[in-house]
């Protein structure tokens, strides 16, 4: 298994399991805490997460296809993981059904860079000679992770607090989103535009002189 496709597993493997977390817990947390919240709310902000991802991952699929290489899809993957793992964050100062309308936007949105360009990588880096075995590892990973957080998250939403569990998962989706940064150490002909990429230019500059 190529190096670049296990970091795309084990990133994938925290940002699931982190939201694992609050999954089946997420309507409780917006009938009990947001104000005026019923269970068709409920509904409507699952609703508004999906339309935002169907709709803008088309734009961004076809976005990064107009270039040849893996930069577009680099740069679009790690951008959304980062915004996914700022959901969480914004969850907390939710105080309306209007501000999870707000932010579930921002998680489709998330979702729409990071899912569909994470898929186009998974396979460009994929060992077609091993793929059942590499598809089944990726597979048998994030479901252990997602079951195991699934428990644990309902454990932490009763004994804690809601903003304790989504600071938890806050940090756990951005360490997914770090693992991903290490893949542009291979793609160095990428221009990137992340902030924390100005590192890794600045040792390559470094090494050439």
């Amino acid at each position: 298994m190529k190096r670049a496709l296990r970091t795309l597993i084990i990133s994938d493997m925290f940002i699931l399991s982190s939201f694992a977390l609050i999954s089946p817990i997420f309507a409780v947390f917006i009938l009990n805490n947001i104000g005026q919240a019923t269970v068709a709310s409920v509904g409507m902000a699952v609703t508004i997460q999906l339309f935002t991802k169907a709709i803008f991952q088309i734009i961004v699929g076809k976005w990064a296809d107009e270039e040849k290489g893996n930069c577009r899809e680099l740069n679009a993957m790690i951008v959304g993981a980062t915004l996914i793992s700022l959901v969480p964050i914004g969850y907390i100062f939710c105080r309306s059904v209007i501000d999870v309308y707000v932010i579930q936007v921002l998680y489709g949105l998330g979702q729409a860079l990071a899912y569909p360009t994470w898929r186009v990588l998974f396979n460009r880096y994929l060992n077609q000679d091993k793929a059942g075995y590499e598809f089944g590892v990726y597979d048998t990973m994030t479901s252990f992770g997602m079951a195991s957080a699934a428990a644990i998250g309902a454990y932490f939403a009763q004994n804690y607090s809601f903003n304790v569990l989504f600071v938890i998962v806050s940090i756990m989706s951005f360490i997914g989103s770090l693992f991903l940064i290490s893949i542009f150490k291979q793609e160095t002909s990428c221009p990137v535009f992340l902030p924390v990429s100005i590192k890794l230019k600045f040792n390559k500059q470094t090494t050439v002189k």
